[in-house]
């Protein structure tokens, strides 16, 4: 009965961990910006998206999933094998499983999709922009290229500016 309780909580632990991990995702978009980009100024050119396609983002690996992982699973491990030996080389075993699917809960969480805009500059030549769409922006649009910080980002063109805060 002991030995079953820990099985549960250790698996209770281990999905704890993993609903956690899943909390970890990017939360920088094509609209938000970082502390250091703040009030820096940047030239402004207008252009129209002349194409778009989805792209794949790859996860960005912190090591909080691998490590959340490994000590996931050695508790689970451990307490699967009891006592003695065989919970030292089922902990052992359950930490190296953890860190492995803890590693790749963390690319899926921290990775995602992006999209690739084309963009004809009103000024001549094409360029490419990817990031989020929240905005929904779509090919034929007119857009503000918006440049700072060494990141270009797209705003639609006489998008209502928000009120400045206090």
């Amino acid at each position: 009965m002991a030995s079953t309780m820990r099985r549960m909580g250790g698996a209770g632990m281990l999905a704890a961990m993993i609903w956690g991990l899943a909390a970890c995702g990017p939360t920088r978009t094509g609209d938000t910006y970082g502390r250091g980009e703040v009030q820096r100024a940047g030239p402004v050119e207008v252009g129209r998206i002349v194409g778009a396609e989805d792209v794949p983002v790859e996860g960005a690996p912190t090591g909080i999933g691998t490590v959340g992982g490994a000590v996931a699973g050695g508790v689970v491990g451990s307490a699967i094998g009891g006592r003695g030996y065989g919970g030292l080389v089922t902990g052992v075993v359950g930490a190296i499983g953890g860190a492995l699917a803890g590693q790749a809960i963390e690319r899926g969480a921290t990775g995602g999709v992006a999209t690739r805009f084309y963009v004809q500059r009103d000024g001549g030549g094409v360029i490419n922009v990817v990031q989020t769409n929240e905005a929904g922006l779509q090919v034929g649009e007119r857009v503000l290229l918006l440049e700072g910080g060494g990141k270009t980002r797209l705003a639609r063109e006489g998008a209502t500016p928000r009120a400045p805060g206090p």
